[in-house]
């Protein structure tokens, strides 16, 4: 019991300190009111964004500050999801961080795609914390396929489908092809299934592909290979049955 007063006690003091209640375990997603006491980067970012609505209630595109290689951010505020330009202002960032990103971050939040790098302290360790980050977003496509296209099929499948003359099964994932040699269309190895049908993710075969394997499954490489967890193949599951939008 003294053990839990002192950390309430904490908590309330550093509720006084800077002017507002906070509870000890709020998470990594900061609060709109919420004050930091010491300075740290400012970021001021300008311009659209493209299909933010794509993501819907599962997932936020935020500005986030990480530490090295880890996918958790230090801290993190989201941005409105508006067609309209957005004049986005965030200050008092962690100076610790490693990288600042804007990117989309899931209900744990965990990062799942990064759709620009503001700073990297590795590329610019002099970069003095008085000096803004100044990003200018004009027609960045912060969309759900288009970040599967750079994140999973432009890194980690064109080279069977699409790089060469004759692809796997057929199928094109270089960016520009790869929307229409999914949805839609049936499957070469499964005629029953299409590649992708829209809100059907476990009856689109890519999905399948992608989270399936056994001896009986039809094709001849472990895809389930290329993920690391399941934050990846949940992205696609989540665009196929948000209607696979391009």
């Amino acid at each position: 019991m003294k053990i839990k007063h002192l950390l309430l006690s904490v908590c309330a003091l550093a509720g006084i300190v800077t002017g507002s209640l906070t509870s000890c375990d709020d998470g990594n997603i900061r609060k709109e009111n919420e004050l930091y006491l010491d300075a740290g980067y400012v970021v001021k970012l300008n311009g659209t964004l493209r299909n933010m609505d794509q993501w819907g209630s599962k997932y936020q595109i935020v500005v986030a500050a990480f530490a090295a290689q880890d996918s958790y951010p230090l801290l993190a505020k989201s941005l409105p999801v508006t067609e309209k330009t957005q004049d986005f202002k965030f200050e008092s960032i962690n100076p610790d961080c490693d990288r600042i990103e804007l990117c989309v971050l899931n209900l744990i939040n965990k990062r799942v795609a990064t759709l620009a790098t503001l700073y990297n302290k590795a590329e610019d360790p002099d970069h003095k914390l008085t000096d803004t980050i100044y990003f200018k977003a004009e027609g960045l496509d912060a969309g759900m396929f288009a970040n599967i296209q750079k994140n999973i099929f432009s890194k980690r499948c064109a080279y069977c489908h699409g790089m060469g003359e004759t692809p796997a099964a057929g199928l094109y994932l270089t960016e520009g092809n790869s929307y229409a040699s999914l949805v839609g269309v049936t499957s070469k190895k499964i005629d029953s299934l299409k590649r992708v049908d829209p809100n059907n993710a476990k009856g689109s075969m890519l999905y399948k592909v992608l989270t399936e394997y056994g001896d009986d499954c039809g094709w001849h490489y472990n895809h389930t290979n290329f993920f690391y967890g399941d934050a990846m193949s949940n992205l696609v599951k989540e665009w196929i049955n948000n209607g696979a939008p391009e």
